[in-house]
């Protein structure tokens, strides 16, 4: 351990003239919440749980016609022993006016889809107490490797589009892909985007699945209220596509406090197979923030499995994120 660190100061030694030229951020959240009830897959009267802090390092080289990028956040683990950090994503890539391109382990734009919209993302609410809302499949979350994805520049009046591959470096040649396209303004937004994955998918959080389509939109209500909505169909091999149906509203009472609340559904969904299984679910939550970075949390957060294989989770997280 103590080589491991004495080898890190040097190369950060030996690197901070680069980092110096550059456009960089060092930062950082620590997230954990209380629960109270059964939020964890097995009854409790209360345990700490990590939400997915984290710890990272970001920036840019070149100027405004041309920057090249690069990310690499690791997990913070403040709630068990072992190893301190572990590993999340890292890219690098390019950014310009023919948009942003980027390679490494990665979120894959048909996962940013979902997660920019659902404000409990990486709380308590989700299955894992981090990660996505109930109401969205398993391939939003998780990080891929071997990723190419490409983002494109604003068109005409609001369109963008993306597209990914996920590299299969086995001789299989059984890669996955991915493509969107959205419509967006200062009040609006709508988009759909499609996954298809090979017969070994490289993307590991599949859950099974052969194919994914989303639907998604969001708008803003008023001056403080929003509604967003997401529906999946996903291919898992089966008859029928599982269907994933998640509309969340989110109002700002403040400007420091926020509250949020979702209803969710999945149907013909999988046996067994956690957040794939057929359930429905709910959540509300408040959000205040005491300092600028400093926000706490209440939440209920109630999902109620069809199967009885899987355990329904009911109960309260009092969560609190501190970001540097």
């Amino acid at each position: 351990m103590k080589k491991t660190l004495i080898v890190a100061a040097i190369a950060t030694t030996l690197a901070a003239p680069a980092i110096a030229t550059a456009d960089t951020k060092i930062y950082g959240n620590f997230r954990a919440s209380l629960t109270t009830g059964d939020l964890n897959g097995a009854d409790n009267s209360a345990k700490v749980e990590n939400n997915a802090s984290r710890l990272g390092i970001k920036g840019a080289i070149g100027n405004d016609n041309l920057k090249g990028i690069y990310h690499l956040q690791m997990g913070a683990n403040n709630d068990a022993g072992g190893e301190a950090l572990s590993s999340r994503f890292y890219f690098a890539g390019l950014k310009g006016g023919f948009g942003k391109v980027i390679y490494g382990r990665l979120s894959t734009p048909y996962k940013m889809a979902g997660v920019k919209q659902d404000p409990f993302y990486d709380t308590s609410a989700g299955t894992s107490n981090s990660g996505s809302n109930h109401g969205y499949s398993s391939l939003n979350n998780g990080f891929t490797s071997n990723t190419i994805a490409y983002y494109s520049p604003t068109i005409g009046s609001g369109i963008s589009f993306n597209a990914s591959i996920t590299i299969d470096d086995a001789a299989t040649d059984d890669h996955d892909y991915g493509v969107g396209v959205q419509y967006a303004n200062k009040n609006f937004k709508v988009g759909v985007a499609h996954l298809e994955l090979g017969d070994t998918p490289v993307i590991a959080a599949n859950g099974g699945a052969e194919s994914a389509t989303r639907i998604y939109a969001s708008a803003k209500v008023g001056a403080a209220g929003t509604v967003a909505a997401s529906l999946e169909s996903v291919d898992f091999g089966g008859a029928d596509n599982a269907k994933f149906t998640h509309v969340n509203g989110t109002y700002k009472v403040s400007p420091k406090v926020k509250l949020a609340a979702s209803v969710s559904n999945v149907s013909d969904g999988l046996a067994g197979a956690g957040r794939n299984s057929d359930s429905d679910g709910a959540a509300v939550g408040v959000f205040y923030n005491v300092l600028e970075n400093t926000t706490l949390s209440a939440m209920y957060t109630s999902v109620d499995y069809s199967d009885d294989t899987v355990a329904d989770r009911d109960g309260v997280a009092f969560g609190v994120v501190q970001k540097f």
